[in-house]
Parts: structure tokens; sequence; C-alpha cells
């Protein structure tokens, strides 16, 4: 089929709108999608569940598992590759992770893609630098979510204090501020 400029035109016009317009919106599969919170801030849901533990897998094929992490306050991010709100946010999570090196914050960038070779050559591609790491199974209870990206907090003694669902940018200083009052002194 083909189309004039002014048809195409149009086209790509609509498709460049509707594309920005997903990009404001969280994932919650590869086609259905949910309006998200725009900023990291305290009207976030705060919670006190434990976060308990569970396998985790680096990209290299190490495994650990989130108890290894107590002790250290926690910035656990679920994302993947084809989520556009996911890739929008990860520019200022790499800007918070360099940030917060040399203290006791670890980062768990934890990747739902099906192919963790995605996830590797994403990676490898943008420049980032925080750890990511693939569940090896189903994530307990209180980290599941209908739709990506999700971050928690988890202070040092191992309980989820901060749940956002949805875009945010984490390098505000109201976030920094947030994560540094979670400091073991």
């Amino acid at each position: 089929m083909k189309f004039g400029k002014r048809t195409a035109s149009v086209i790509l016009t609509i498709l460049c709108l509707t594309g920005l317009s997903y990009v404001q919106t969280s994932c919650q599969s590869k086609s259905k999608t949910e309006t998200a919170e725009t900023t990291a801030s305290a009207d976030s849901v705060k919670t006190t569940a434990e976060a308990g533990d569970f396998p985790l897998q680096t990209l290299d094929g190490k495994t650990t598992n989130l108890s290894n992490l107590k002790g250290k306050v926690v910035f656990m991010n679920v994302w993947a590759t084809w989520c556009p709100p996911c890739r929008a946010e990860l520019p200022d999570i790499e800007k918070l992770y360099k940030k917060m090196q040399g203290k006791p914050v670890e980062f768990v960038m934890l990747t739902v893609d099906e192919d963790i070779q995605a996830a590797r050559d994403f990676m490898k591609k943008e420049g980032f630098t925080f750890p990511v790491y693939a569940p090896t199974g189903n994530l307990p209870k209180q980290f599941e979510t209908q739709a990506i990206p999700v971050t928690f907090l988890i202070d040092s003694e191992g309980k989820i204090v901060y749940r956002n669902e949805g875009m945010a940018n984490y390098n505000s200083d109201e976030f920094v501020e947030q994560v540094t009052a979670l400091l073991p002194k």
C-alpha cells in the first residue's frame, strides 16, 4: 500500500503522539497501561511489611538472596526493557545509584524480561552501571504488582517502607532525603 507524503506525515504524527502518551503511563503488560506517578514523593504508598526473602540471579548467572542485603537500605525497582516508562526513569535511577555509592544502600534492579539476554544487551547499550538481577521464581506476595515499573525501599531491618507503582524521578532532592533518612546511624 502506498501513501502520499501528507498521509505518511499524518500517520507519523499520530504514532509519535500515541508513543508519547504511552511513555507517560506504566506498563501492565506489553499491551495494557495504567496512569503513572510522575514524581517520587511522600504521597507514594508507605508500608511496613516484611520484605522476606527470595532468590535472585545476576546478569552473569550468580545467585544470591534478598536476605543477604539485610543491614542495608535496599532500593528495588521492578522493570523490563520493553516498558517505555521503565526505560524513561532509568537515567535518574543511574544518577541516584552514583550518588549513593559508598553509602549502605544496595540497588536491586529486578528485570522481568522473559529473555535475560535482552536486559544484558540493554544495559550494555545504555551504559548503565547499577546491578541488575532477575527473579529465579515467582515474586513473594508483598512484591506482586499488576504494573511496572514499581519501586520499593526496604529499610536496614528488612521492612518495606515505601512502594510506588509507575514512573518517577528517583533522583529528586526529596527522594534522596527519604533514602538518606533510612540509612543506619
